[in-house]
């Protein structure tokens, strides 16, 4: 595997947990606004908002995280193939 590979599939990973994170945490936001005014010590934050943004936050660190293990499972796999 080249860096620039390794580049994109990490990138690739990372943006799509970004993706899945913010919609659900706008569904999330949007079916229980109640729950996220609780969690959020200041008033002057929508609560559709704050919860899009945290679940975009941890897709991001979710899917690069996917991402980074799975060139590393790739990189084992090609590592224990080879005599």
């Amino acid at each position: 595997m080249t860096i620039r590979k390794i580049f994109i599939i990490v990138t690739v990973a990372a943006l799509a947990g970004l993706l899945m994170g913010g919609l659900f945490g706008f569904a999330a936001g949007k079916m229980t606004p109640d729950f996220f005014r609780h969690i959020i010590p200041w008033q002057d934050v929508e609560p559709v908002g704050f919860a899009t943004f945290g679940g975009a936050t941890a897709g991001v660190l979710l899917g690069g995280g996917l991402g980074c293990f799975g060139v590393l499972i790739q990189f084992v796999s090609e590592f224990r193939r080879k005599p």
